[in-house]
């Protein structure tokens, strides 16, 4: 980077001493006048004034935007030039740190640059020692900089090019938390990760509690889960509990020794510390007749041993970890009480195939459900049957079916792409790629009926309701005790022409609702402002492709063009995936239902899977009439940075001929609808999966604080952080 001229440092200097005050418009236009390099030198100038350590909860919004604002389509063109990297990482650097782009953006960015290099090792080991120190500047301010480093260099999904290197860096950064360093040193990280066959001599030395909080940001899931059980195994088979009179006496001396032995992370299971020790204990008298009729037949063996040799303990609270979907994308939520452990989702993202986070009960789960089908909540369930776990997995009968498709689908494209730099050298995709994996994963499928309750573990009962944001979505109501807990999963409380415009009815009496926050604190959405472009840019148009999701999104704009007599006048075609799911769904429609690719005619609609352009019949129908001004493309959902659908609409593809049209046809409900159902809600709430806020997450936080946002207290949980009630 060249030397800052004095212009910039004068105008650095500007920026901080308004930290405070409304940021002058002559300062404004200065800012906009600056060149690339200039913004870039600016940029640097204000993290060394370490800006960001201030409370930004007092930063006024003129300021915090008219920073944002120096950002425009100069970043969305350059980000495109693969033969330009650094430029594209400080672009990436620069829209993060200005609250323009977030995390995951960050890592999409990085995700295609991975992929798409022509000298990947060289990529690799640049971006990695970009991300590095990127991140260890966003960490500098948070109370604890070496695990919030690490966490996010995990969450990136991108390994650091060298321990020794990283913590140098980290060391020099950060000279009060040498401590913390020497322990990162001392533990051995790359032998858990290349060498499992070593695990259980390392486990005989290594101190659990204490070490597996580090150990869990470096490491995969797969050596997580083995040295959990190795150390699960190395204490049942060392500790030789004597005979008891009472199962209290066992339980009150095995919290002891858990304590003794730096294992009271581990949850309470009755897997890891029941049977283990069951001829010690004495059985309770199990009258079946008295059992209730909701126990799933599958789980009933489980049921009665549990209940047969029950964990007794005092504690009587619920544990909710948010293990992913705090933003959009990996969805997880693990439930624990004091017997039992449940999950709830365990997602994939499709634009980079992370995972959620990794919990010490993930061994020891009793069983696993599904809100829907979507991949980013039901994506990395094969992984769990992979890593070991042998119990069932619960939703609706469609969930079941709607799965099978797209798991099966989500591999082909796995392997089609296994042979990516990053990808060939990744567990996690091996192992999503395995067909054995999801075969097994939907022989353990139990289909489940709304509305009906079902007794899951002596402790927990759960009841879903329908959803309404795709065919057989639920909503879960988790009950332990006299304590409720409700993950509504993606919910739409919009009318809508897939459930004929009936409203899903959702608990509001639970202690906690978590609640699917898409399109919270965006503008009030008009849908028959929407319905309006839609067929007016059909009747004006001579060939129309709309690219949907094949899952919910396609069988909606077929059947509101069939409601509204569409089908009547044009020839409606629905392709690949999104036909089947249709047949699947027993629509009765006047449209054509092709498995195959198709050219389109002359006053002929197609609607195709692959809603972001990444791929599918809808990419190839895109790329045959690229040249063509009278075809109209409608793009109607969710559209990712970097995606060819987002870099057409904003007009980042001119090669590209065809008109290009966004109607917004969503299954997450609108900001309006949404804002009401959390106002009529009891308890506390909890908003996840969190899309791209109309006001910066300092100006939310800072007005929930007050109560300003007319919905009550409510928390915005991030990745690996829990709730108790």
């Amino acid at each position: 980077m060249n030397t800052p001229s004095p212009h910039i440092k004068e105008l650095s200097v500007t920026l901080k001493g308004c930290i405070d005050l409304s940021i002058e418009k002559k300062t404004q236009e200065a800012i906009h006048n600056l060149s690339i390099d200039e913004k870039y030198q600016l940029y640097w100038l204000i993290s060394k004034t370490k800006l960001v350590d201030h409370d930004l909860f007092e930063v006024e919004n003129t300021l915090w935007n008219s920073i944002k604002g120096i950002f425009n389509s100069e970043y969305l063109q350059t980000v495109q030039l693969l033969d330009q990297q650094d430029r594209v990482l400080t672009f990436v650097e620069i829209g993060i740190f200005l609250d323009y782009l977030d995390i995951e953006d960050f890592r999409s960015v990085v995700r295609y640059l991975y992929t798409h290099s022509l000298e990947p090792e060289i990529t690799i080991t640049k971006i990695n020692g970009k991300i590095v120190n990127l991140l260890i500047f966003f960490a500098s301010s948070d109370e604890n900089p070496i695990e919030k480093t690490i966490s996010m260099i995990r969450f990136i999904g991108i390994p650091p090019a060298g321990f020794d290197e990283l913590n140098q860096k980290l060391l020099a950064t950060f000279p009060k938390q040498k401590k913390a360093l020497e322990a990162i040193n001392e533990l051995p990280i790359s032998v858990c990760q290349k060498y499992p066959e070593y695990i259980p001599e390392i486990v005989e030395k290594l101190e659990y509690d204490s070490n597996i909080p580090i150990l869990k940001q470096w490491i995969d899931h797969n050596a997580l889960n083995n040295i959990t059980k190795q150390k699960i195994a190395q204490f049942t088979n060392k500790w030789n509990p004597p005979d008891y009179e009472s199962n209290e006496e066992f339980f009150k001396n095995l919290l002891v020794q858990r304590k003794e032995n730096q294992i009271v992370s581990i949850p309470l299971s009755h897997e890891a510390f029941v049977k283990p020790f069951i001829k010690k204990l004495k059985a309770s008298t199990v009258r079946t007749s008295e059992l209730p009729i909701t126990i799933p037949t599958e789980l009933l063996p489980g049921y009665l041993e549990k209940l047969a040799y029950p964990i007794l303990s005092k504690e009587k609270i619920i544990e909710i970890f948010f293990l992913g979907g705090a933003q959009i994308g990996t969805m997880g939520i693990l439930i624990s009480t004091s017997q039992s452990n449940i999950l709830i989702d365990y997602g994939l993202s499709v634009a980079n195939y992370q995972i959620p986070f990794w919990h010490e009960a993930l061994p020891n789960i009793d069983a696993i459900f599904l809100t829907h089908a979507h991949l980013d909540h039901s994506g990395a369930v094969p992984f769990l049957f992979s890593q070991g776990y042998s119990g069932y997995v619960f939703g609706s009968s469609m969930t079941k079916q709607l799965s099978s498709i797209l798991l099966s689908d989500s591999q082909k494209l796995m392997q089609q792409n296994f042979s990516t730099p990053v990808n060939s050298s990744d567990y996690r995709f091996k192992i999503l790629s395995q067909e054995s994996n999801v075969y097994q994963m939907l022989e353990r499928f139990i289909p489940i009926k709304s509305g009906e309750e079902y007794q899951i573990t002596p402790d927990i009962t759960i009841k879903p309701f329908n959803a309404h944001h795709i065919q057989g979505s639920y909503s879960y109501q988790v009950e332990s005790g006299n304590k409720k807990v409700l993950f509504t999963g993606d919910v739409n409380f919009d009318p809508c022409a897939l459930f004929r415009g009936k409203m899903p009815k959702i608990p509001k009496d639970s202690d906690l609702s978590i609640v699917d926050s898409t399109y919270y604190g965006q503008p009030a959405f008009d849908p028959s402002a929407r319905d309006n472009l839609l067929f007016q840019t059909i009747s004006e148009s001579k060939r129309v492709i709309i690219p949907a999701f094949s899952v919910g999104r396609a069988q909606e704009i077929l059947l509101k063009l069939e409601n509204e007599g569409i089908t009547k006048n044009h020839k409606v075609t629905l392709l690949g995936m999104a036909s089947k799911v249709a047949r699947l769904s027993g629509l009765v429609t006047k449209a054509h239902f092709s498995d195959r690719l198709i050219q389109p005619f002359d006053n002929e609609i197609i609607i195709a899977g692959g809603g972001m352009l990444n791929g599918g019949h809808a990419r190839k129908l895109v790329e045959e009439t690229k040249a063509d001004p009278e075809t109209s493309i409608i793009l109607c959902g969710y559209l990712a940075k970097n995606t060819l659908a987002y870099r057409l609409l904003h007009g980042l593809e001119p090669s590209y001929k065809q008109q290009i049209v966004y109607t917004r046809f969503s299954a997450h409900s609108s900001s309006n609808t949404l804002k009401k159902f959390l106002s009529s809600v009891k308890g506390m709430k909890a908003l996840v999966h969190l899309g791209e806020l109309t006001k910066d997450p300092f100006t939310l936080a800072k007005e929930n604080k007050r109560g300003q946002l007319g919905v009550g207290p409510m928390q915005i949980p991030h990745l690996g952080s829990k709730i108790i009630i």
